[in-house]
């Protein structure tokens, strides 16, 4: 009886307290803040002021806690705290910033800094304990995505302009290896679960590379009908959204024999995608609609949108 009585108290106080419900930030570039949805209601929850400057890329540190942001005219970085939803600072890291990216460890962020009067092309290393800059590693023209490998030893970054992908030992900061597929406005990039397969966006090549990330050479090479922007694998790894955002298309590809099967028309500019965390939709980006639109991964298709900003692309999921 008094094993069943805990039981019971166990129960009741797990269901007095549900999951809190995922939240996705997306920054307006023409807006000058970010739009907070709730990733259960499919709702905007909350408009953040963060300035004037164009504010672009978005990256959640690894505990959740605070939100960097990319100013694109100003060229600086602002902090958000993501518990009151409040820009608390903004920092000068770097000359021409373009995208962020977290150490899995969340010791270190990585800026993908662009070329310009006063920095060079590379991937700038700052301690966030000491806030000082201790490693920069040069990259191809216009470092533009960037993943880390599955042990976090390794970070692979796209070279927009170049068309490469540019493969960084962390520890070393050095570069270890670089595939050159030489398609421009090449972006996206995804990873598989075991970390052995890396599929990269080649741009106006208008293919997807897949990359054995153990030799890094290209293995396969996936046609589509379009320039593609951004690639993002669902959940369960089964498939592939990518953004043919020129042609307002998103393009679904199945990864067991690399066939499309569904195109998906947008409204305007298709950017980033981002899976939410059951696992049964896509939300994407429009930048030149002004809205995120909903994708049911079991249909494939758009089954509503999200009005937000003007202009929004940088998007970024709260860890918990």
């Amino acid at each position: 009886m008094r094993l069943a009585a805990i039981a019971v108290i166990v129960a009741m106080l797990a269901g007095a307290a549900p999951a809190t419900a995922a939240t996705l930030f997306i920054t307006n570039t023409k807006g000058d803040s970010a739009s907070v949805i709730d990733t259960d209601t499919l709702e905007v929850v909350g408009t953040l002021p963060l300035g004037q400057g164009k504010p672009n890329r978005i990256v959640f540190h690894p505990d959740g806690r605070t939100a960097w942001v990319v100013y694109d005219k100003s060229h600086d970085l602002g902090i958000i705290d993501a518990e009151s939803r409040k820009l608390v600072k903004r920092v000068k890291i770097g000359g021409n910033p373009y995208n962020l990216a977290f150490t899995p460890d969340g010791r270190h962020l990585l800026v993908l800094d662009w070329s310009s009067d006063t920095s060079n092309d590379e991937i700038i290393f700052y301690d966030l304990k000491a806030e000082k800059i201790d490693g920069r590693v040069g990259v191809s023209t216009w470092p533009a995505h960037a993943i880390f490998s599955r042990d976090g030893k390794l970070l692979y970054v796209s070279g927009e302009t170049a068309g490469d992908v540019t493969v960084i030992d962390v520890a070393q900061r050095t570069v270890v290896g670089r595939v050159v597929h030489g398609g421009g406005d090449a972006m996206g990039l995804a990873l598989t679960a075991d970390g052995k397969l890396l599929y990269a966006a080649a741009g106006e090549n208008k293919a997807i590379l897949k990359i054995d990330t153990a030799t890094n050479k290209t293995v396969g090479e996936i046609a589509l009908p379009g320039i593609v922007h951004e690639a993002t694998l669902t959940l369960d790894g089964k498939y592939l959204y990518t953004t043919l955002r020129k042609t307002n298309k998103i393009v679904v590809i199945r990864t067991s024999d690399d066939k499309i099967v569904a195109t998906i028309p947008q409204k305007g500019y298709p950017d980033l995608v981002t899976m939410e965390p059951t696992g049964r939709r896509a939300l994407v980006t429009n930048r030149w609609a002004d809205l995120v639109s909903v994708i049911d991964l079991s249909t494939y298709s758009q089954v509503r949108t999200i009005p937000v900003g003007k202009a929004p692309h940088g998007m970024a999921l709260r860890p918990h």
